[in-house]
């Protein structure tokens, strides 16, 4: 098949360069040639632009700015992109070869496709294992009330998605559950049983060190998004009663995890008030487990 579909790679990242090295060249290793690879500098102080100044290949755009955050970052990455296709890719994860070449094949396959996933895989970097991801039983659109298990890595999305959709630039944690319900609202996400990325485990992952003040308050700010948009209330107002109980139980296995168990109980508890069979979840387990011990 002729190469006619251009990707667009979009890559924000910030003081990464110790692994943003490994994201391009998994990048450049792929199988399909024709894609550009946005990347969006959000006021690194490290040595970030100095690696990446040691790529000469012409697909790569290389783009600095003030920090702003994340989700402003991204934003900058996809109105930069020209591809047919958006792929948004964070700076510490990696594609493997075949990745943009499975897109492409599903692409021509499929009569009209605006926004599908292909699977990751998650990669512990200090053992070097493969965890796997829960199994997707229903369709995207419908297990994405249980959580946003797309992560921000694995959707696809086509030009049309790109100029109607954005994320909220004042939200850095959720910001990409609350983006993918958005286009889950308008749009079937498609899914392709085949992996062909991981992401990353490792210390620095924003979410491990993240003020779990600054992270109720993130997620207080994503509830009242979801709730007040029309598009999401039509589409899953009525189990809302599930997201509700996951963005909770999420706060409250953070707050666990960093030794704040009035806050970890609290939580638990409105998770559960929420959706009484969260306690058959893994999660509650897990964080029943941490309580105890």
């Amino acid at each position: 098949m002729v190469e006619d579909i251009l990707f667009s790679i979009v890559i924000p990242t910030y003081n990464r360069g110790h692994l943003i090295d490994e994201t391009i060249k998994s990048v450049l290793k792929q199988t399909y040639q024709n894609y550009e690879i946005i990347i969006v500098d959000d006021g690194s102080t490290d040595n970030t632009q100095q690696l990446i100044n040691t790529f000469s290949d012409k697909r790569i755009k290389y783009y600095k700015k003030n920090n702003e955050e994340r989700s402003i970052a991204r934003n900058f990455g996809l109105n930069k992109a020209k591809g047919n296709y958006v792929y948004l890719l964070d700076s510490d994860d990696i594609i493997y070869s075949h990745h943009l070449k499975t897109a492409f094949e599903f692409i021509n396959k499929s009569n009209k496709v605006d926004a599908f996933f292909l699977p990751y895989e998650i990669l512990d970097i200090k053992t070097g294992k493969v965890k796997s991801l829960k199994k997707i039983n229903n369709t995207i659109n419908e297990e994405l009330i249980n959580g946003n298990f797309l992560s921000c890595h694995g959707v696809f999305l086509s030009k049309e998605v790109v100029s109607k959709f954005k994320f909220k630039e004042d939200l850095v944690r959720g910001e990409d559950y609350e983006f993918w319900l958005q286009i889950a609202s308008e749009y079937e996400i498609k899914n392709i049983d085949i992996v062909t990325s991981a992401l990353i485990i490792h210390d620095k992952r924003s979410v491990n060190n993240t003020d779990i003040h600054f992270l109720i308050t993130q997620k207080n700010k994503f509830l009242n998004y979801i709730k007040n948009d029309s598009s999401i209330v039509n589409k899953y107002g009525t189990q809302f009663n599930k997201i509700f109980s996951h963005t909770y139980s999420y706060i409250a296995l953070h707050a666990i995890l960093k030794q704040s168990k009035k806050i970890a109980i609290k939580y638990l508890f409105k998770a559960i008030k929420q959706s009484p069979s969260f306690i058959f979840k893994r999660r509650f387990f897990a964080i029943i487990k941490h309580l105890i011990f």
